[in-house]
């Protein structure tokens, strides 16, 4: 019966552990597109340029890499240095997640205090992620604002976008 729970307790860890790292992975790539956006609206975007030029553009620049987004959104100057900070230590953890994790966490699986670790890790990625999207989404707001986009237009494109979403599930 030992052997079993042991058994048991690993799958476990492993469910835990993958769910997180798929979690941590779905927000980061969530904040991949949003900086992507955020790049093509503040540098690249000319007004009266239509929406297909502007979708063009927005697949071009999400088609790059998440360092990639991260230095050209730095160098045209549109992050706070605290941000820019926090971007890059981010990206340092989105590296590691990516090329690293599994070899650095091998006794996750084993081990609740290894599982703990990572866990911790993982959530932290997901949670910074999170915060990330927030200032992004504030920054984007305060540039439409200052372009005098008022805010009852944003929130009603949000919604027509949202039920055209959701009218095409198929699911």
């Amino acid at each position: 019966m030992e052997l079993f729970d042991q058994h048991i307790q690993k799958a476990n860890r492993l469910f835990t552990i993958t769910q997180k790292t798929g979690f941590a992975l779905w927000q980061l790539q969530e904040l991949e597109g949003v900086a992507a956006q955020y790049f093509v609206l503040l540098v690249q975007v000319n007004k009266g340029m239509g929406l297909t030029e502007g979708k063009v553009l927005i697949e071009k620049a999400q088609s790059k890499t998440f360092g990639a987004t991260v230095k050209n959104i730095s160098k045209a100057g549109l992050l706070s240095s605290e941000l820019g900070t926090r971007f890059d230590n981010l990206l340092s953890e989105r590296n590691w997640l990516v090329h690293r994790s599994r070899a650095d966490s091998r006794g996750a699986i084993h081990h609740d205090a290894d599982a703990s670790k990572l866990t911790l890790r993982l959530d932290a990625i997901a949670e910074e992620s999170l915060k990330m999207l927030t200032e992004i989404r504030k920054l984007v707001e305060s540039h439409v604002l200052q372009h005098g986009v008022a805010m009852e237009h944003i929130g009603e494109k949000a919604k027509d976008l949202l039920e055209q979403w959701h009218s095409s599930d198929t699911g």
